[in-house]
């Protein structure tokens, strides 16, 4: 699933191309895809581009929105006659013809250009709310990792209530919002914390430690324009990012963890893959 650095990404390159446009158009190939009346957007601006924990959010006239969440296997893709970009699972659908098998929705802007929602498993989904409507969707999310509100006193309040793993509570959306296992288990190195430690273990200094690891991490996730897992679409221009090349443990099983040289093992937790060093992370 797209993380906050990529789906931020994505966010970023459509901005310059879609925002000023307007709506002309919106075919809806899978009814499951979408929701919301798609013709109450018809002839509407699009003033804005932004990004709330994993969701691409475009703020149109009239208080209207539309709201896109990638999930597993989502793609955002604009189409013009001299640009192609977007992101989202990499997959052949980034480099060939649209639509494809996997277009769900296709929105047509006024000037001819579009904006396709592919996705192949089906549970990425593109709504049509009003802003009181988004504002209830956000309500669901902790703040974003990267966000102003999220303190390091409200991580270690968070934190002290739960004895689980601290690479679980970390996943859940309702401690904070945005980070995924990727950009966890790298925190996690950086921190020198184990992953399998009880969240109400860490003392004050190590959740300091691990706040300011996470937000690192975060960061250069978007600077680098996210991850892009599979190696077969690394230079893809418009669409890769370049993230997984500085990694610093995840997909790095048998190699030397960059903190002490020691090598990195794959572990299993709670039916996902984590990677991480047991000579340094404690």
């Amino acid at each position: 699933m797209p993380e906050l650095p990529e789906v931020e990404t994505i966010s970023n390159r459509l901005r310059p191309y879609i925002v000023g446009k307007t709506i002309s158009r919106i075919e809806v190939v899978s009814p499951k895809s979408f929701s919301g009346d798609q013709s109450s957007v018809v002839s509407l601006q699009v003033l804005g581009v932004s990004r709330r924990a994993k969701m691409i959010r475009f703020h149109l006239q009239k208080r209207q929105n539309i709201l896109v969440h990638l999930k597993m296997t989502g793609q955002l893709i604009y189409v013009d006659e001299n640009h192609r970009v977007g992101g989202g699972h990499p997959t052949d659908d980034w480099i060939a013809k649209l639509p494809s098998r996997h277009t769900r929705v296709q929105v047509t802007f006024n000037d001819g250009s579009k904006l396709f929602f592919n996705d192949q498993r089906l549970f990425g989904w593109m709504k049509v709310m009003s802003d009181a409507e988004v504002q209830n969707e956000f309500a669901k999310y902790a703040m974003d990792i990267n966000s102003d509100e999220f303190s390091p006193s409200y991580f270690q309040k968070q934190l002290a209530k739960r004895r689980v793993a601290i690479k679980l509570v970390m996943l859940d959306n309702k401690v904070v919002a945005g980070i995924g296992n990727i950009y966890v288990c790298d925190a996690l190195n950086l921190a020198k914390l184990s992953p399998f430690r009880a969240a109400s273990s860490l003392t004050l200094d190590e959740i300091q430690t691990l706040y300011d690891s996470s937000r690192t991490i975060i960061q250069k996730g978007i600077d680098l324009g996210g991850a892009t897992t599979d190696g077969k679409y690394i230079d893809v221009h418009g669409f890769a990012g370049k993230y997984q090349l500085e990694a610093r443990v995840y997909g790095r099983k048998g190699q030397n963890c960059l903190n002490c040289g020691n090598e990195i093992v794959k572990d299993r937790q709670a039916g996902r893959g984590t990677y991480w060093c047991k000579n340094c992370q404690k």
